[in-house]
């Protein structure tokens, strides 16, 4: 499967970038090798090949999930420069329809 620039802008919208003219070609150069390459990866067999989560064998060692001792509410909001409802309040920055406004 090979990019076209359309594809591009529209990778680039959804992830909110702004591409100029001149960064189109390279960026699709660059995904359409990562593509080839994933490709690549599908054609391997690994029928015997166990799943793994780390390459290393090491585990992550979890603790127990317990209920332990916290900052109550007021606490925690005591040096919050502005609080509503028992919330912070901070500044927003997206729109409301989450598209370019």
């Amino acid at each position: 499967m090979e990019l076209d620039d359309a594809d591009i802008l529209h990778v680039a919208r959804l992830a909110r970038l702004q591409l100029t003219a001149a960064e189109v070609e390279p960026v699709r150069r660059d995904l359409n090798r990562v593509l080839e390459y994933v490709q690549t990866l599908h054609q391997l067999n690994l029928d015997n090949i166990e799943p793994t989560m780390h390459v290393s064998g090491l585990r992550a060692i979890l603790r127990n999930d317990s209920v332990q001792p916290s900052l109550t509410v007021e606490e925690a909001l005591r040096n919050a420069p502005e609080v509503r409802e028992a919330m912070f309040v901070v500044p927003r920055i997206m729109g409301e329809g989450g598209e370019d406004e």
